[in-house]
């Protein structure tokens, strides 16, 4: 009777802990040119699980917007010129190395089909024109969708 007790206890107790530390609180818009087919839910920066993909909108071109949640601890990832891209099924956070403002909960965030579809965005913008050649790509995306 003790060590079932034990172990419910055990189970009741890891449940909680698990909700309390991964419970994503901060809703963000993907938004991809291209469908990545992205299968895992979980979304990734360096190796770390930050948070989850929990809907997909496809428009009747292949453009795709990915409704994300992420984890509270990581919300600071997020910022004005952060990029998402998608690797081996799953979706991973382009860490930002600048200093930029901290992107508003609800936001569009751009997304790549790959890292080197990202790699070529990037080469083509220089980084004074980077944040708006983001946005103007994120508006003709969403304007598909209408």
């Amino acid at each position: 009777m003790y060590r079932k007790s034990i172990f419910i206890f055990m189970v009741v107790l890891s449940f909680f802990l698990n909700c309390a530390m991964f419970s994503p609180k901060n809703f963000y818009f993907v938004v991809f040119e291209e469908n990545p087919n992205i299968k895992n839910t979980k979304i990734y920066s360096k190796g770390i699980e930050i948070g989850k993909i929990l809907d997909q909108d496809l428009s009747k071109a292949n453009k795709l917007i990915l409704t994300i949640a992420i984890n509270s601890d990581y919300k600071d990832l997020i910022k004005s010129d952060t990029l998402f891209y998608a690797d081996d099924n799953s979706l991973l956070l382009q860490v930002s190395d600048t200093d930029t403002q901290a992107l508003p909960e609800k936001s569009f965030i751009l997304g790549f089909a790959s890292q080197t579809k990202l790699v070529w965005f990037k080469a083509k913008n220089t980084l004074n024109d980077f944040s708006k050649a983001a946005q103007e790509k994120i508006q003709k995306i969403i304007e598909s969708f209408k």
